[in-house]
């Protein structure tokens, strides 16, 4: 009889002892017949049978392939320079435009990807996996012998993912020589730091992917007369076999002495940083 009211029902078999259970899921379901009646009906089975509930997926990986455990760990080695800045016709004014985009962009996304985050982690889902990159980091800015910059550091980046966008925030630290007569009148070394978000947006879902990322630094130096160190960055990153990574990265960087320009107004402060990396993921 049970079969014949609810033709399209998809039913599994329940014991006595499952009753109570039963009664329950049935009455948030909209059912307000007990149970015990339902099976009372069916005079031909000793058996009852109900409804199998839906169960609703506790994480947002949207069926990606991303298990919600994963985790990745990298190990990288980043090495960039302003090499092709006093190339012939090479147009060094755009660098402030260009940090301004992607420091902007870097930011307001970071931010709503962060609040989506905190919602989801309040209604129960529980985010992709989350993953590690430790890099050993070189930057050096160079105009002549007597005239450079060079940041050598260590870079942790973590992070959580979001389908296939991986959320992070990155820390640098290190060692700072700077000798640059037109914004200082005398060499520092030292001390530097640098904190900032990281976004990066996976191409597969394969365990080494490519992606394409996007992150603005900011930071300073142990000496009072400096004032902002910041780099905004565009990279791709290639994942090759099964564990090794090659990338490529450009964007600009922003050495302010004692934070008295406006972001825009003194362009000698700004030069394009062109990177290359390498490394493993684990």
């Amino acid at each position: 009889m049970l079969y014949q009211r609810y033709p399209d029902a998809h039913v599994i078999q329940v014991s006595q002892e499952d009753y109570p259970r039963l009664a329950e899921q049935l009455r948030s379901r909209g059912y307000s017949q007990n149970p015990t009646a339902l099976a009372l009906n069916d005079a031909a089975s000793s058996k009852t049978y109900y409804q199998q509930p839906d169960t609703q997926k506790n994480h947002d990986c949207d069926n990606q392939g991303i298990s919600s455990d994963e985790e990745s760990f990298n190990i990288m080695l980043d090495i960039s320079s302003d090499v092709l800045r006093n190339t012939p016709g090479n147009n060094h004014d755009n660098a402030p435009i260009l940090f301004v985009i992607v420091g902007t962009i870097v930011v307001i996304v970071w931010v709503l990807y962060v609040f989506k985050y905190m919602f989801d982690v309040a209604t129960g889902f529980r985010p992709c996996g989350y993953w590690n990159e430790f890099s050993l980091t070189s930057s050096r800015i160079t105009r002549t012998i007597n005239q450079y910059a060079e940041f050598d550091g260590l870079t942790y980046m973590t992070g959580f993912r979001d389908g296939l966008t991986d959320v992070g925030i990155s820390i640098e630290l290190g060692h700072a020589d700077l000798q640059l007569p037109q914004l200082l009148s005398q060499r520092l070394q030292g001390r530097y730091w640098l904190l900032g978000p990281v976004l990066r947006w996976r191409f597969t879902t394969s365990t080494n992917p490519s992606y394409f990322s996007m992150n603005f630094l900011a930071g300073s130096t142990e000496h009072d007369v400096m004032g902002t160190i910041a780099q905004a960055n565009l990279g791709l990153q290639f994942g090759l076999g099964a564990s090794a990574h090659l990338g490529l990265s450009w964007g600009a960087m922003k050495i302010d002495i004692n934070d008295h320009q406006g972001i825009l107004q003194d362009r000698d402060e700004y030069y394009y940083l062109y990177g290359i990396n390498f490394g493993f993921g684990f």
